[in-house]
Order: structure tokens, then sequence, then C-alpha cells
């Protein structure tokens, strides 16, 4: 992702987690520093078959807003279709304020 990724407090605390969890589970060491850290942790933590990884990272998931999704899946991070299904992600040009549907 080129953009600068902006996290919720709730998701710097989910990454936090994931960062323990991992270490327990696979023994690989992940820090918040950069960017590329951060792709790497999410990329372990969707490939784990821990329940409780998993837990998290989907909750994590649930956080993001729309254009997160969107781009942590361009770089070819694995995202399950239920979470690409957020209000927003229609496929338009627009900003999402204007991507909404009315109702």
């Amino acid at each position: 992702m080129d953009q600068m990724m902006i996290f919720t407090e709730t998701n710097i605390y989910i990454l936090s987690k994931l960062v323990a969890l991992i270490r327990r589970d696979a023994g690989t060491r992940h820090r918040l520093n950069s960017h590329e850290a951060i792709f790497a942790l999410l990329i372990d933590a969707a490939r784990s078959s821990d329940e409780q990884v998993q837990g998290y990272y989907f909750r994590f998931l649930q956080n993001l807003a729309p254009e997160q999704l969107v781009g942590f899946r361009a770089t070819g991070l694995l995202i399950p279709d239920q979470y690409m299904r957020k209000p927003g992600l229609l496929p338009t040009p627009m900003n999402r304020q204007y991507a909404y549907m009315s109702r």
C-alpha cells in the first residue's frame, strides 16, 4: 500500500495481540514499525490455522474502512468475500461518501 496506513485504537490493539499470538504460535517475531512489517504480520495472521489468531484477524478486518479493505486485497492479502460486502464497496471511482446506496 502506497498510502499511509491509519488505524483505529481498536485495530492497533488487535495488531499488538496478533504480534503476541503469532510469536507464540509460529515463533515469528513481528514489529509494527513499518508498512511492510504490518503487512507481513497480516499475511501470517491470514494464513494461520490457530482459531484465536483467526478471530483477531477477522475482527481487524471488520474494523477497517472500505478503502483499506480494497487496498489490502489489491496488495494480495487474503480477505474473505464476506468482509468485502461492507457498505460503500460499490465499484466506483467516487469517494466513499457518494458510494453508499440510497434506501
